[in-house]
C-alpha cells in the first residue's frame, strides 16, 4: 500500500489494505487525494471504491481528459473498425491519456457505478470494464445504494438549514406579537436541533470527531 498516514488500528494485526483505503478516503478531501497520487493504480482503485459518486465526479474534473479535452472518438471503437485496428488505436489512447492520468482509478470506478462500459474508462477497455461489472456486482450494488442514501441525507441537511433560515427571517422581520414571537423562537430552536442532529450524524458517518 502507498505511504499514507496510517489509521490508528493499522498497528493491530489483521488490518487489510481495504481498511487503510477506507481510512485514507475518509481522512483526505478529494483534491488532496488527487495531489497525493492516491487515485491512480491499484491503491487508487481501493480508495476510489470508498468514495461517494459526487466525490468521484469531482475527482474526474482533475483528469487528463478534462484538461486536454481529447477527441472523444479516441475512446470508442468505430462501427467499421476491425478489432485489430481498434486494439492498436486503443493502446495509443491509453498510453497518451490514461497512463498519465492522476485519477484513472476514480474514472473507472465512476464508470462502473454508472454501468458505463461502452468505451475506454480509466485506462480499461470495454471488455475489462464489463468483466469487473460482473465480478463486482454485489459491491457495486451496495455502493450505489450508499450513494443514494448519502444523497438523501444531504438533501435532508439542506432542507433543515433552509427551514432554519426561513423561520429566522420570520422572527426578525416586521412587528410580531409576543405570543407568536415565542412560538417562532421555539420553532427555530427545534429546527436548529434537527439541523445539528443531521450534521452530527453525517460527521460521525464520515469519521469526524464530535469537535470537528
Amino acid at each position: 500500500m502507498m505511504a499514507a498516514p496510517p489509521p490508528p488500528q493499522s498497528r493491530s494485526r489483521g488490518t487489510t489494505e481495504a481498511d487503510i483505503a477506507q481510512y485514507v478516503a475518509g481522512a483526505e478531501p478529494v483534491e488532496s487525494l488527487v495531489a497525493g497520487g492516491y487515485l491512480a493504480g491499484h491503491d487508487g482503485r481501493l480508495i476510489a471504491q470508498q468514495l461517494r459518486a459526487p466525490q468521484l465526479r469531482r475527482a474526474v474534473t482533475h483528469s487528463v481528459c478534462y484538461a486536454a479535452q481529447p477527441d472523444v472518438n479516441d475512446f470508442y471503437q468505430e462501427d467499421d473498425e476491425s478489432d485489430a485496428d481498434w486494439r492498436r488505436r486503443r493502446a495509443s489512447t491509453v498510453r497518451g491519456h490514461c497512463s498519465a492520468c492522476p485519477v484513472r482509478a476514480a474514472c473507472a470506478e465512476l464508470a462502473l457505478r454508472n454501468g458505463d462500459t461502452a468505451g475506454i474508462r480509466g485506462g480499461l477497455a470495454p471488455e475489462k470494464l464489463h468483466l469487473r461489472l460482473l465480478a463486482e456486482a454485489d459491491r457495486l450494488t451496495a455502493a450505489r445504494a450508499e450513494d443514494e442514501r448519502a444523497a438523501t441525507q444531504q438533501q435532508a441537511r439542506i432542507a433543515a438549514a433552509r427551514e432554519v433560515q426561513r423561520l429566522a427571517g420570520q422572527y426578525v422581520g416586521g412587528s410580531i406579537p409576543a405570543d407568536r414571537r415565542e412560538k417562532n423562537r421555539l420553532a427555530i430552536a427545534e429546527a436548529l436541533q434537527q439541523r445539528d442532529e443531521l450534521v452530527d450524524a453525517h460527521r460521525r458517518s464520515t469519521g469526524w470527531t464530535a469537535a470537528a
